[in-house]
């Protein structure tokens, strides 16, 4: 398991959002703390045949504050553009947030990107061994 930690918490001049490029990763594992903001963009999926099926997680934990689909420049077909998904942590414990994908005409559905919350009152430890 890999842990992430924002840098936005020990640089005072960053974003106050902290922003993550999930393309290429299928899962992720984050500590943070209460009152964090995260923002997860990737790639729409829907050049794969797949459509948004709604996103799983604990809402005592995190708070779903926007989900955009940012259309792309390219002009190119097959190109959906990019999702942005913008949560906050709100409570104290381990959960996954799942943005779920399927194919269309069909009831299974999929995790496309998995992410990991570990929330703690203190955050993640500041070394790892």
């Amino acid at each position: 398991m890999v842990m992430l930690n924002g840098c936005s918490s020990l640089n005072p001049f960053a974003d106050s959002i902290t922003e993550y490029d999930m393309d290429g990763k299928h899962e992720i594992s984050l500590g943070l703390m209460p009152g964090e903001q995260l923002a997860f963009e990737m790639r729409n999926p829907g050049s794969g045949g797949y459509q948004f099926d709604g996103v799983s997680f604990d809402p005592d934990l995190v708070s779903l504050d926007k989900f955009k689909i940012i259309k792309t420049d390219s002009g190119l077909m097959g190109d959906f553009g990019r999702w942005r998904f913008e949560f906050t942590t709100i409570g104290l414990g381990a959960a996954p947030v799942i943005i779920n994908i399927k194919r269309p005409g069909e009831g299974t559905r999929d995790a496309y990107k998995v992410i990991n919350m570990d929330i703690t009152k203190d955050g993640p430890p500041f070394f790892q061994w």
